[in-house]
């Protein structure tokens, strides 16, 4: 009687732990496509990819193009990564003040 409850206890704790645990799955920096209005078209893409293959421009330049073309959408240049800590602080000291109303 006791080894059938610890098979049927077995197979009841089997998928829990098959899981996977914290941490394992995908990583927690995994890039995610930007949203469509973001992303350059897939023919634009295509033209820079084959002027950087055939030697004609160096992904410096088509970098450039890149952010030149984004510029021009509208989506100014990234943020420098001391301008994203200042503005993840006031969005925190925001999200403590609102809290404490």
């Amino acid at each position: 009687m006791k080894s059938l409850v610890f098979i049927l206890f077995a197979f009841a704790l089997g998928p829990v732990l098959a899981q996977p645990g914290p941490g394992q799955g995908h990583p927690p920096d995994a890039r995610q496509m930007p949203p469509p209005e973001r992303r350059m078209n897939w023919e634009d893409r295509q033209r820079l990819r084959e002027q950087v293959r055939s030697g004609s421009m160096s992904r410096e330049e088509a970098r450039g193009q890149w952010h030149e073309e984004r510029e021009r959408r509208g989506f100014g240049p990234r943020r420098s990564p001391e301008e994203r800590q200042q503005m993840r602080r006031d969005v925190q000291d925001a999200n403590r003040d609102l809290q404490r109303r």
